[in-house]
């Protein structure tokens, strides 16, 4: 008889296992291929088409400083030429920058949005995972949210070409630069 009760008691404890959640075969961690996301979602290809109209702007802008350029002493020239150039870069450095934040922002609300629809999940960049089953990713999901959302860009940058010719105060060749606009939330 003491093996009954030694048995009823290993089927109260087997049975209550799965009730108490320690047997949940579900993930409570997801992750994100956030460089897909990154390159394959369509806000990213929206973010190179704007980024492309940028840098078409700033080869105009670079064409139209070299032009007036060759106004200046020539002493003068490869000088003015090197800082607007330097301008030039910057501000593209600064719209890549501020493209991939819209980007990446649109991306976090929609998995913050499917976390919400979830309940209480983890999500993890794939990259920072050294192995995981495919089940635990979620990537395709998040592209497809994003995908059904809409994001907005920071309005493209006008060039203004002054050289020191031009006169003393005159700054080199400066494109107007803009921050980001925050996306879109559908």
């Amino acid at each position: 008889m003491p093996r009954f009760p030694r048995f009823l008691s290993g089927l109260a404890l087997m049975l209550t296992l799965p009730l108490s959640g320690c047997l949940d075969t579900g993930p409570d961690v997801v992750c994100v291929d956030v460089e897909r996301v990154l390159s394959q979602s369509k806000a990213a290809q929206q973010a190179n088409e704007h980024l492309g109209k940028v840098q078409t702007i700033l080869q105009n802008g670079l064409a139209a400083y070299q032009e007036e350029l060759k106004k200046s002493p020539e002493e003068k020239r490869q000088q003015e030429l090197r800082q607007g150039l330097a301008l030039l870069q910057r501000q593209m450095a600064l719209e890549q920058a501020a493209a991939r934040d819209v980007v990446s922002k649109h991306m976090l609300a929609q998995i913050e949005a499917w976390r919400a629809d979830k309940g209480d999940v983890a999500v993890m960049a794939r990259q920072n995972v050294l192995s995981a089953p495919a089940s635990m990713d979620i990537t395709a999901e998040i592209i497809s949210r994003m995908d059904a959302g809409s994001v907005q860009f920071a309005e493209l940058p006008r060039v203004s070409i002054r050289t020191h010719a031009d006169g003393p105060d005159e700054a080199a060749p400066a494109a107007k630069e803009k921050p980001a606009k925050t996306p879109n939330k559908k």
